[in-house]
């Protein structure tokens, strides 16, 4: 990449090589500074999902609707494949909706999630997006239910909502400062560092969450860089290489890191591109 390239151009080579469809959304907040790139793009959420649950989540339990201290008794039908750690444990452990929520983001565990739906309802989640502006971003499966994909149903979102997601959790927009800050605080326990962390120095705060499905890698999360924090969503459907595209993902978050971190003042809407 040369030095004369727009950053949209970089970028654009860079996802280009794993997938045509990808979506990109990074967002310096304290100089709104933009970088959008098919930013309105739906695509099937995998994981990522998981931070609107979590959302719903803490605020329900801020309404004084639940408690994260109330235990549910992890049973065998509830146990799913894929990513996590209780589908290894033994029927009848105790877990708090906390644990069930840590364990949702921290591992990413799709029975930890599957509980938490069960507990709320799919409904709800999707009545509180509405409620934060949040139009096209849907909860319509549990994970690993395979038998309601291919009925159509699927869970999605856009690289814009999830970053408004993460600018309202910085910005102390989600039901309050102190719980926006315990929600972040858990997701920069995140287990999964090969994509947007990967690259970027050392040391360098991360608070995010990945997704993948077979031909779907994404992450989304909130980088504490040397000018101040900024969402960074890469969402990349139609990928037969998942490797590369982690990869892609992780040159792109090192790019972003770059450019944010460089001096700047004001509003400068790098582009969007359809």
């Amino acid at each position: 990449m040369t030095r004369s390239k727009s950053i949209t151009t970089q970028i654009s080579g860079i996802l280009g090589q794993v997938s045509s469809t990808f979506g990109v959304v990074a967002w310096d907040f304290e100089r709104d500074r933009r970088i959008f790139i098919n930013e309105n793009e739906v695509f099937p959420s995998a994981s990522v999902i998981k931070i609107p649950i979590m959302v719903h989540v803490f605020c329900l339990r801020d309404e004084g609707r639940l408690s994260l201290d109330e235990t549910v008794l992890l049973r065998d039908e509830d146990k799913v494949d894929g990513s996590g750690v209780l589908k290894e444990l033994h029927a009848g452990v105790e877990l708090t909706l906390l644990d069930l929520t840590t364990l949702m983001i921290v591992t990413s565990d799709n029975t930890a999630t599957n509980m938490i739906i069960d507990r709320i309802g799919m409904d709800s989640v999707n009545s509180r997006m509405r409620s934060l502006g949040i139009e096209k971003t849907v909860l319509a499966r549990r994970m690993y239910d395979w038998e309601r994909q291919n009925r159509g149903f699927e869970n999605l979102c856009t690289p814009h909502e999830i970053a408004l997601l993460l600018k309202m959790m910085v910005e102390g927009g989600i039901s309050s400062k102190s719980t926006s800050t315990e929600m972040l605080e858990i997701m920069a326990r995140q287990q999964c560092r090969e994509r947007i962390p990967l690259l970027i120095p050392e040391g360098t705060r991360v608070a995010n969450k990945t997704g993948s499905i077979p031909g779907v890698v994404h992450d989304a999360g909130v980088v504490y860089g040397p000018s101040g924090p900024y969402a960074l969503c890469v969402m990349i459907r139609g990928v037969s290489d998942a490797v590369a595209a982690d990869r892609a993902i992780a040159d792109v978050s090192r790019l972003v890191y770059d450019q944010f971190s460089s001096p700047g003042r004001g509003r400068a809407r790098t582009g969007a591109i359809g």
